[in-house]
């Protein structure tokens, strides 16, 4: 009998064999057949009663009579597949592995960028102290107003008031910020903060964390206050401080109202389930 070792690679999802008919000159060489359990040899043949489907196999004559299986020897070539087919696929790009590769990207986007948020922080925090020192010196009547800043779609600072400066003060806290080293590295970190929410809620485009805010170049002006920010973080945290801005100013449609949602934004209180009984129904 001619056999032939076959490895298979772990990605292999199902064979598909296809073997052509081959003329069979000695019938004692015919490997084994077996049919619903039942399994017979070449040199068998004659003795051979076996069950097909449930019923009992006989053979017939022209008269719809009954031959003894010894009159008549079984056909054994024709119990014998004259075409096997085994069909091999592989895992391709279109399906899972694809989905694997995917997610696996994106989680190390989320990663990357909250790295990035953390240096980044720490390197615009101290750039802002140094700003900072400079305008209290210069202006130390701002010292007492309300104010702070951001980035516009253009990446310009964009200063927030609710009228507690005058348009010359405005102007003055403006070419201060856009003018300044602080800038560019603000400019980063806007980036990784809208790459990390991004990412985190993936091609799913749902999400039960961050990734579930809406925040873009459109409305980042109007979600991050980075002096607020930048007072804020240690660097450190700079993730943190960053969630809590989303959910103090951010939109969430991206939302994936699962039981984890519910619990880790206080919907729903953690109890344990009260048993039935006709008292506490």
């Amino acid at each position: 009998m001619y056999t032939k070792d076959i490895t298979i690679p772990a990605d292999i999802i199902y064979i598909r064999l296809e073997l052509k008919e081959i003329p069979m000159t000695n019938v004692n060489a015919t490997p084994p057949v077996n049919i619903n359990g039942s399994t017979f040899n070449a040199v068998d043949a004659k003795d051979v009663t076996a069950r097909v489907s449930g019923t009992r196999s006989a053979l017939f004559n022209e008269t719809n009579t009954v031959i003894p299986p010894a009159e008549k020897e079984p056909d054994i070539g024709s119990l014998i597949p004259k075409k096997i087919t085994v069909e091999i696929g592989l895992n391709t790009d279109s399906g899972y592995l694809a989905a694997q590769k995917r997610r696996s990207a994106e989680g190390s986007q989320v990663l990357d960028s909250a790295m990035k948020n953390i240096a980044l922080s720490k390197e615009a925090k101290e750039l802002h102290s140094r700003v900072s020192e400079s305008i209290a010196k210069e202006r130390p009547e701002l010292a007492d107003k309300k104010w702070d800043f951001s980035l516009n779609s253009n990446n310009d600072i964009t200063i927030l008031h609710n009228g507690d400066l005058s348009d010359e003060e405005a102007n003055y806290l403006w070419e201060k910020l856009q003018y300044s080293a602080l800038k560019e590295t603000l400019v980063g970190i806007k980036d990784s903060m809208i790459t990390l929410v991004k990412s985190e809620r993936g091609a799913d485009n749902y999400s039960t964390k961050i990734g579930r805010f809406d925040i873009n170049e459109n409305n980042f002006d109007q979600i991050i206050n980075f002096g607020d920010f930048l007072n804020k973080t240690d660097g450190q945290d700079a993730n943190q401080v960053f969630t809590d801005q989303l959910k103090a100013r951010a939109d969430d449609p991206y939302k994936n109202l699962t039981y984890e949602y519910l619990v880790d934004n206080e919907h729903l209180t953690v109890i344990k389930p009260i048993a039935y009984s006709p008292q506490n129904k």
